[in-house]
């Protein structure tokens, strides 16, 4: 009988606890959307491997970000030549922009006061001279990302969210892309910083844009202020996913960029951010590179006749320690072209005077001379300068220096003796190249283009003392 209204009790009991309860349940709280959010900046450099001055520039926003975290880096390997890394999207980024050389930065697509004013677009030699306050510390939007990604696949899907905290706001665009970091290229670098040009490990580069419009997709807002993109891409098999980061930002309409966000593509990895962002690596490029020894060039393209070169302008760089100005002549042919090793090449030339210090343009004969004595014609590398090669620093070259981003010495055609005039109407270079063929070559009157864009580093540009 216990055990009965034992079951009984326990019976009562379980009915009691399946039974609902009266109490009502507690409404979720709404979500509080905060005033503001902590802004990230975004840092576009425009940059190029042909670009002999871009390392110096690469290492001036290096100093500028230093361990700020609240800036991001991406370049754009347009502004100067399309290379290696160069990707379609960069180019339309670049032309929205107008920029028009290498290096070139823009902070946010806004206006940023340095040295050099008040621009969007300046010279990140100026980038000691900017205060950082100049910078607002919040924004009125929210990026956040979730990558996920298939190492099997290598398929990349990315979502993209974030929230206003208003409710009036401008038109957003939304562009999502891929950096990578700690690629083994070549580099021009006129300053010699990494102590040659062929080996150097590249950062921070677009591979491709994942935003249908490079210049931002719309967003849809929902009703609570919320929204949420996704985006897909397969990854190159030549891309290390590892070094690999996603960067997501919301621009008005184009510029300015009010928000940025980036993110590793693969979990537990730095996604290359600990990679040392430029330099020389112990991994040899790829065989396709030639060694810039070369000494030949085309021998049927000159030889005898004269050919007509128009001249852009000339620029200068002084070195006050030895009381001399170089100035820097840029040349081309584009009706004639040069077929070496199956290659099509338009004859392009830079031709390097050294006269006294000034800055009016040169006028006289100068003589080729490999020493870099004052009032002759540069034939021989300088010391610290990258681009050193055997005889010459006259050269002609074309499609694929711009396409490749350095200089192919199987286009190139090395001067070994000549002389060089210059007078108000135009210039005249007669000579031997070093495979023996004549040189007699005439250009067009010479512009003026003033000092060069870069700042001057006097103490890594030294000329060579050759008995």
């Amino acid at each position: 009988m216990k055990n009965l209204k034992l079951l009984a009790i326990l019976a009562l009991g379980s009915l009691l606890i399946a039974l609902p309860s009266c109490e009502p349940k507690p409404e979720p709280e709404p979500e509080v959307i905060p005033e503001s959010f902590p802004r990230k900046h975004l840092i576009e450099e425009f940059t190029g491997q042909g670009c002999g001055y871009c390392p110096y520039g690469m290492d001036c926003v290096h100093d500028f970000m230093a361990n700020d975290t609240n800036f991001i880096l991406i370049l754009h390997h347009y502004g100067y030549a399309a290379d290696h890394f160069s990707v379609s999207g960069s180019k339309t980024i670049t032309n929205a922009l107008g920029v028009s050389g290498a290096p070139s930065i823009t902070i946010d697509r806004a206006r940023t006061k340095s040295s050099d004013g008040n621009k969007v677009v300046f010279h990140p030699g100026n980038l000691p001279s900017v205060n950082k306050n100049q910078f607002e510390t919040t924004t009125y939007a929210s990026v956040n990302i979730r990558n996920a990604y298939d190492p099997a696949t290598r398929e990349l899907r990315v979502f993209v969210s974030g929230v206003l905290c208003k409710e009036d706001y401008p038109d957003l665009k939304l562009t999502v892309l891929v950096k990578e970091s700690g690629m083994v290229d070549t580099q021009q670098d006129y300053y010699g910083t990494y102590e040659g040009w062929k080996e150097f490990r590249h950062c921070n580069a677009v591979r491709a844009f994942m935003s249908d419009n490079p210049k931002g997709d719309p967003i849809t807002v929902k009703a609570d202020r919320h929204y949420e993109e996704q985006f897909v891409i397969d990854l190159k098999p030549t891309w290390n996913a590892e070094n690999c980061m996603v960067v997501a930002f919301l621009s008005e309409e184009f510029q300015p960029v009010v928000q940025a966000a980036q993110k590793p593509v693969v979990e537990g990895t730095r996604g290359g951010a600990d990679i040392l962002h430029g330099g020389i690596t112990p991994v040899p490029v790829p065989d396709y590179y030639p060694e810039p020894n070369a000494t030949d060039g085309p021998a049927a393209y000159s030889n005898n006749k004269v050919e007509t070169f128009a001249t852009s302008y000339a620029y200068y760089e002084q070195y006050p320690e030895y009381n001399q100005t170089m100035w820097t002549i840029q040349a081309w042919n584009t009706e004639a072209t040069v077929v070496v090793n199956k290659t099509t090449s338009i004859p392009f030339a830079f031709i390097y005077v050294i006269v006294p210090q000034g800055n009016s343009l040169p006028t006289g004969t100068f003589p080729v001379n490999r020493s870099g004595e004052t009032n002759t014609v540069i034939a021989g590398g300088r010391v610290d300068e990258t681009q050193t090669i055997n005889g010459s620093m006259f050269y002609f070259t074309g499609l694929n220096y711009f396409n490749q981003g350095y200089l192919d010495p199987q286009a190139q055609w090395l001067i070994a003796d000549g002389e060089m005039t210059i007078t108000e109407d135009g210039w005249t270079l007669t000579g031997h190249a070093r495979n023996g063929s004549v040189i007699n070559l005439q250009g067009s009157k010479l512009v003026n283009g003033g000092p060069a864009s870069a700042p001057t580093r006097i103490q890594a540009r030294t000329y060579p003392r050759v008995p």
